[in-house]
């Protein structure tokens, strides 16, 4: 009876998120046709719009608990990834000018993968060339006034709490010189499994936020275990309704 009820749910929810979508397809053509970082930001505060009429009608409710504030500048801000609606809570808790560095399965996906490849970054690990395009993809929104969201696990799919990083948010971080703000989504996998089965259910998402750091004095490893440690620590605390362990780095 709970997974009848947790199947019913979901369907409801794919209901309005692919709706929503179809019904906003215009608007995001008129806005994304020449883009702009002024359209740019105004499709961003679609996105916005869309993650918290999702959220709002799959009954999910996101949290902050403890109060912070994104640098002025430009930033690469790094999360754990355990489910696809850590996308929808990551629209609704960052300001409208965050672009998604994501892989290029998500830019295939029809109507959406136009819409994706005009705001975000579309990720590509097959050659070096691909990966300098990458670079300069970033380089390029961080110079534009746009902060840049990483998940360095790169897949949902991965054990319990925290999956191996790759270097690549942590390598950018340190060659151009730019802050980097990790956070921890805790407990969007328990409202949508990331197990194929998709199943989803009312309850709450909460996000912690680990104060800017400046990637000077650090190399690509360093700094990828510190922020692996310190998310690793949260991940747990946070769980277990505890005080997280881990320490500003």
């Amino acid at each position: 009876m709970k997974e009848l009820f947790q199947r019913i749910w979901s369907l409801w929810f794919g209901f309005w998120l692919v709706s929503y979508f179809l019904v906003l397809l215009p608007v995001y053509g008129l806005v994304l046709w020449r883009v702009t970082p002024a359209r740019a930001r105004l499709a961003h505060q679609l996105n916005k719009w869309w993650g918290r009429f999702l959220l709002f009608l799959g009954g999910i409710r996101v949290r902050v608990p403890v109060s912070y504030a994104l640098p002025s500048q430009p930033c690469i801000l790094v999360a754990n990834h355990r489910s696809y609606l850590d996308i929808p809570v990551c629209y609704v808790i960052l300001p409208p000018r965050v672009a998604f560095v994501g892989k290029a399965e998500l830019a295939r996906i029809p109507l959406f993968g136009w819409m994706y490849r005009r705001l975000h970054i579309v990720l590509r690990r097959d050659s070096l060339r691909e990966r300098v395009h990458t670079l300069r993809a970033v380089r390029t929104k961080l110079q534009a006034g746009f902060h840049v969201l990483i998940y360095p696990e790169g897949t949902t799919r991965h054990v319990r709490p925290l999956g191996p990083f790759h270097e690549g948010a942590f390598a950018l971080a340190v060659e151009l010189g730019v802050p980097l703000v990790p956070f921890v989504i805790v407990g969007s996998d328990l409202c949508l499994s990331a197990d194929g089965r998709f199943l989803m259910r009312p309850g709450e998402v909460r996000c912690y936020f680990h104060p800017p750091i400046d990637p000077a004095g650090h190399t690509v490893q360093t700094l990828k275990e510190a922020v692996y440690n310190w998310m690793y620590e949260t991940l747990v605390a946070y769980e277990h309704n505890r005080v997280p362990a881990g320490r500003p780095v």
